[in-house]
């Protein structure tokens, strides 16, 4: 069941489609089965995994998905870029901009027995970076697909971009951090560190620990994002959406119009 399912979701994000539903065979009922397809997905698509992204970090966004913790997904290498960024309109189906932090990692963090501290996870981290998310989904209303079809379909990450690496953070508080997006200028969304599961390293450490308990781990040169401060807000065609993280800079992106 996982590999076809896989194979849909891989076929309909290469052909930029969505779907109502896999088919009733193939759908995922658990988060377990949900990671199974999307590892599957990983194996069927062949494409280096440079990063993970963590989704349902809020709340709010768990008790819409009815989880109750976030959900975590592969970032594929095609789908990772650097501000300022340009990708192409057609390459997505209905695309979300979130403003985020990201960490590069200098260790690997590899599966084990026993938990990991927030204080060796910390320890592993290279750089923070301002990053912005888009989201997508191959799920043509991704609330009535679920957790565990949203899970399956890499979280819904769509890409990945990066802004300039910070190596000397330890001296900001990243739960303070405040965190604005704007498109053409715009603002249409603010937060802080706070908003991401306590503190984006908490969300980190928890991410670790999912794939440690899945005999995953993390690798050294793979970026985690870890969640959104901003809120989820749609980027028209033609726009350009930054996220201002103060004191770390900012990161753009540009939807070109097809």
């Amino acid at each position: 069941m996982a590999a076809a399912a896989a194979g849909e979701l891989y076929r309909a994000r290469l052909e930029h489609r969505t779907i109502d539903s896999l088919p009733e065979s193939m759908v995922p009922t658990t988060t377990d089965d949900g990671y199974a397809i999307a590892a599957a997905w990983a194996d069927h698509a062949d494409w280096e995994v440079v990063g993970w992204k963590i989704g349902c970090t809020s709340r709010a966004a768990q008790e819409m998905l009815s989880v109750a913790q976030p959900i975590g997904g592969r970032v594929f290498a095609p789908f990772l870029h650097h501000s300022p960024a340009v990708v192409a309109a057609s390459d997505f189906t209905a695309p979300l901009v979130e403003g985020e932090f990201a960490f590069a990692l200098d260790a690997d963090l590899p599966a084990r027995d026993r938990p990991y501290e927030r204080a060796e996870v910390e320890a592993a981290i290279a750089s923070v970076h301002p990053a912005i998310e888009i989201v997508d989904t191959r799920f043509s209303n991704f609330i009535r697909a679920g957790a565990p079809n949203l899970i399956a379909d890499c979280s819904a990450n769509g890409a990945l971009i990066l802004g300039p690496a910070m190596r000397d953070w330890r001296g900001i508080d990243l739960g303070a951090a405040a965190v604005t997006m704007s498109i053409d200028g715009m603002t249409v969304g603010a937060g802080t560190g706070a908003d991401v599961h306590g503190h984006p390293l908490d969300a980190l450490t928890w991410l670790v620990e999912l794939l440690s308990q899945s005999g995953v781990g993390l690798r050294a040169g793979q970026v985690v994002t870890t969640g959104t401060c901003t809120g989820a807000v749609p980027l028209p065609a033609g726009s350009t959406a930054v996220a201002d993280h103060g004191p770390l800079g900012t990161v753009e992106v540009t939807l070109r119009s097809p």
